[in-house]
């Protein structure tokens, strides 16, 4: 069985007409303060994990403001839930709940068949309301040559207290919820909780689906797409973690953009992010090195970050005080040499070197085609014009 991760889950309820909050998978703390922006409401932060009781564990928490973010981020981010290792999480805007529901289908291996589940008891564990109220749960064995009428869903969504409008919207996501079960060979669609806002709008916080392997010859786009995906978010970023971890490179991060940023230090690396956030790029990759740079951990660093496809631009930015420009530019000389043009055919590396032996340090780099600048806005500018391009 494969299970979906929350955000993988709800991608495919949007785009079968369930309503979800709108929210951004994230993978470092970096782009927070931009994305609280972005959302200008409260935001909910969950850790990304396929085991239950995540709430409960920990694994959902509000911050009051982007700096709080950041830390529970932090926290999240390569930390672990009920033993399970969190390498993204979930910012989703908060809303207004006027009421819980809980609204799912499965399909059940004794009767073979699928079964369609509802409860105006939403936000806990179905089992429990099982044990503790089982009045309060509506269940309806479906035969799937008949189908999901809309009578009998109308009938479900009356039976746990809705009328009017809700109750027809109720309807309608059970059927949706139907449809995905069965157009995707599912075992497992879920939402709870499913909440009613005070507007009145039903909209899924939460979303658990599981689809059987056995069938996945019949969606082989989307099985591929999903397990590639799983790997990227997994494999990836920790091998070259590792590999960062291994060099020495006190911080090494992944985000969600196309443009990979080497810095000599922590100053220079967060002046470099709030500068292309400023300016409206998207940073896939970035790499501090902790204010010691020498030609073999330029050369090491070049190697990480481009070993990630999605960077199509590689902006270093180095200051020298106590590191020499001329050697910074030898390492990254060695780093072309070592690897071909062809590595980097469609990408574009650019450096603001400024400091001790930069003259020295900006002619290696001319001497093998690299742009170098001493000025950080006018490097960034360029970064920035060379991104939008891809």
């Amino acid at each position: 069985m494969l299970r979906l991760f929350e955000f993988q889950a709800k991608r495919i309820f949007a785009e079968n007409g369930i309503k979800v909050p709108r929210g951004i998978v994230v993978h470092s703390s970096l782009e927070v303060r931009d994305i609280l922006e972005n959302f200008g409401a409260p935001v909910i932060i969950k850790a990304q994990v396929l085991v239950g009781g995540r709430g409960r564990a920990g694994g959902i928490k509000s911050p009051s403001d982007h700096y709080e973010a950041r830390q529970i981020i932090d926290q999240f981010i390569e930390g672990s839930l009920k033993n399970e290792k969190i390498y993204s999480v979930l910012i989703e805007e908060k809303l207004s709940i006027e009421k819980e529901y809980f609204a799912g289908a499965l399909i059940d291996n004794q009767v073979k068949a699928p079964i369609i589940i509802a409860s105006s008891k939403g936000g806990v564990d179905i089992e429990s309301i099982a044990i503790e109220n089982p009045k309060e749960i509506i269940m309806e064995k479906i035969n799937d040559e008949i189908g999901f009428p809309d009578y009998l869903a109308r009938r479900m969504a009356k039976s746990i207290g809705l009328k009017g409008r809700a109750m027809l919207s109720f309807a309608n996501i059970l059927q949706s919820i139907y449809e995905i079960l069965k157009n995707y060979d599912a075992t497992l669609v879920e939402v709870n909780p499913l909440i009613l806002t005070t507007e009145g709008t039903f909209i899924a916080v939460d979303a658990k689906m599981t689809l059987d392997d056995n069938a996945s010859f019949r969606h082989n786009e989307l099985f591929t797409s999903l397990k590639l995906e799983r790997y990227e978010l997994i494999q990836e970023p920790k091998s070259r973690k590792a590999l960062a971890e291994k060099a020495e490179i006190p911080t090494y991060i992944e985000l969600d953009g196309n443009m990979g940023i080497i810095a000599d230090g922590a100053g220079t690396g967060m002046l470099t992010l709030d500068l292309i956030n400023d300016y409206g790029g998207k940073i896939e990759s970035y790499c501090e090195l902790g204010g010691r740079a020498t030609p073999k951990l330029i050369e090491e660093a070049m190697n990480i970050v481009l070993s990630n496809e999605k960077v199509k631009v590689l902006l270093i930015n180095l200051i020298g005080g106590l590191n020499r420009m001329d050697e910074m530019a030898q390492g990254i000389n060695s780093y072309m040499v070592n690897n071909g043009k062809e590595v980097i055919k469609d990408r574009r590396i650019i450096v603001r070197m400024s400091g001790t032996l930069e003259e020295e340090g900006r002619n290696i780099l001319t001497s093998i085609g690299v742009s170098s600048f001493d000025n950080i806005y006018d490097a960034i500018e360029k970064a920035i014009e060379s991104s939008r391009r891809h």
